[in-house]
């Protein structure tokens, strides 16, 4: 499928990823829709106005929790293809806000496939997933069985010891609001898929990275400290959890392989 002359209505375009792949639509000669929630003091979100886009993109405003809206804009854009950006994306607000999390990520995500269904519209959808949705995995017996220790149950249990590198097989244990919102997503749309033949692809791409990430993300974070280190405004850096670990890939590759998916995603 040629992204030529293809209407694409991108959810959540203000995004990180969202204005990215709306610069690359452009440049493969799609006609852009992004849905944006409209600003109380009107400005233009920092994203479009960095890789400006402000006058080369269709801009519909809405909330995703707000499927009249949704639909209105729908029925404007006449999608192609849809991506779907839309989410509270930051872990840890997901703990200090669940309800929010699950309002934007999971009615959201229900909002947008309903509103494509009863308006009888048929694009490819690709769904912006996360590695999140694995969560908790198994590198070692010992770690396993501290972990059940600790627990009591572990479910899905490991079928076989270690779990990486993770592959779509591992078993899904969300670990954060966020993560669960995301399983929710990634189930619905395969539900609308087997349900109402609708055109779903899933994806749960890893961490990903370029100008413009957000400043509370953790390269942004190290980056930002790095510099006030090398200023003298700071004699520390400050980072969270070590232990984890992370694949990360650049922003351009993941809209490449979004855009892969909805060409030719099953």
């Amino acid at each position: 499928m040629s992204l030529k002359n293809k209407n694409v209505f991108i959810t959540g375009v203000s995004g990180f990823v969202g204005s990215y792949m709306a610069k690359h639509l452009l440049n493969e000669g799609a006609n852009v829709f992004g849905f944006v929630r409209r600003r109380a003091d009107g400005s233009m979100p920092q994203n479009i106005r960095f890789l400006d886009l402000e006058s080369t993109i269709e801009l519909l405003e809405g909330d995703i929790r707000d499927i009249s809206s949704v639909a209105y804009a729908l029925e404007q854009s006449k999608p192609d293809l849809v991506f779907h950006f839309a989410a509270q994306s930051f872990i840890p607000s997901s703990f200090y806000s669940p309800n929010e999390a699950m309002d934007v990520n999971c009615m959201g995500t229900a909002n947008l496939l309903e509103a494509i269904r009863s308006n009888e519209l048929d694009p490819v959808i690709v769904f912006a997933g996360s590695s999140e949705e694995y969560g908790l995995t198994f590198v070692t017996d010992s770690q396993y069985k501290g972990v059940l220790q600790k627990y009591g149950t572990i479910f899905p249990p490991p079928e076989s010891i270690p779990e990486l590198p993770i592959t779509e097989s591992n078993p899904l244990r969300p670990m954060s609001p966020y993560a669960v919102s995301k399983v929710y997503g990634d189930y619905l749309m395969r539900n609308y898929h087997t349900c109402f033949g609708m055109k779903t692809v899933i994806s749960r791409s890893f961490n990903n990275e370029g100008i413009g990430r957000g400043k509370m993300f953790v390269t942004s974070t190290i980056t930002s400290q790095v510099m006030q280190l090398k200023r003298g405004e700071i004699d520390t850096i400050v980072i969270g959890n070590v232990n984890t670990f992370r694949d990360w890939s650049h922003v351009d590759d993941i809209v490449e392989g979004y855009c892969l998916l909805a060409q030719k995603g099953q």
